[in-house]
C-alpha cells in the first residue's frame, strides 16, 4: 500500500480491500461509517457525510480495519493496544 494513511481516500481504501483481501464493501455502508446519525421519534437514521474521494480521517481508517479484521499494519498504522 504505497500511500501514507493520512492521504488515503475512501475510494482507495475500498478498492484496496477488494483487491488484496477479496472483501466487497458497499460504498454507502463505508460512507455511513464515517457519518452521523439523526434521531427522530426515537429512531436513528444514518447520514453519510463523506465523499468517496475525500481523504479519510485516521480514526475512520482504524475503525474500518477493525471492522473488516484487516491488520492495521497493512495500512501503515500502529496496532491498537488492548486496554
Amino acid at each position: 500500500m504505497g500511500r501514507h494513511p493520512w492521504e488515503l481516500t475512501l475510494r482507495e481504501f475500498i478498492e484496496t480491500v477488494r483487491r488484496y483481501y477479496g472483501i466487497e464493501i458497499d460504498v454507502s455502508h463505508a460512507a455511513i461509517a464515517s457519518g452521523r446519525f439523526l434521531n427522530k421519534d426515537d429512531r436513528f437514521f444514518p447520514v453519510p457525510v463523506m465523499d468517496l474521494d475525500e481523504t479519510m480521517p485516521i480514526s475512520l481508517l482504524q475503525f474500518l480495519c477493525s471492522l473488516y479484521q484487516i491488520p492495521p499494519e497493512d495500512f501503515r498504522l500502529d496496532r491498537e493496544e488492548p486496554d
